[in-house]
């Protein structure tokens, strides 16, 4: 039997201290929590780097050797498993093992990667921004008394079996 898996998108600004609860609530002993992180890690560290300028050819060849190595695929692992290691004690804690993989193109094809083995139980992301679109219009409709302030959820949960 293959280890379930719960697959966990990562996006540039998602808080990891806001997620950890949701793991908590689904994971089960023995299950894989698989948390996918886009390259470069952090892009604004990206774009300084990109942004070399010297008088010296010979610095300019060190700049670049040094932004290489930041951005190579080993360091940039590194960075995203420093990013989600406050998630380690609590799944270790459940008896849930924890990886980290960097991907690079589009989050779409490597979510069907992981889903075509059909060891991935569930898809835990942070809910898009037409959702906060509609949260922004609910509070201001709530603002005229209009409505109760309804409480929505950060997080949806995808089963991937079922295409919801």
């Amino acid at each position: 039997m293959m280890t379930e898996q719960i697959l966990v998108p990562l996006k540039r600004h998602d808080r990891l201290e806001e997620i950890i609860p949701y793991l908590e609530k689904i994971s089960k002993p023995g299950m894989r929590v698989v948390f996918l992180i886009p390259y470069p890690v952090e892009t604004w560290l990206w774009f300084r780097d990109h942004w070399v300028a010297t008088e010296s050819t010979k610095e300019a060849i060190l700049a670049g050797r040094t932004i290489m190595h930041r951005y190579s695929w080993d360091v940039q692992r590194g960075l995203a498993e420093q990013k989600v290691f406050p998630a380690r004690g609590a799944l270790e804690k459940r008896g849930v093992e924890m990886a980290v993989e960097v991907y690079a193109g589009s989050l779409k094809k490597v979510v069907k990667n992981f889903t075509t083995n059909g060891d991935v139980h569930l898809i835990l992301m942070r809910v898009g921004n037409g959702h906060l679109i509609m949260r922004f219009l609910r509070s201001l409709i709530c603002l005229f008394g209009l409505f109760k302030r309804p409480n929505v959820p950060p997080m949806v949960l995808l089963n991937p079996d079922r295409g919801v």
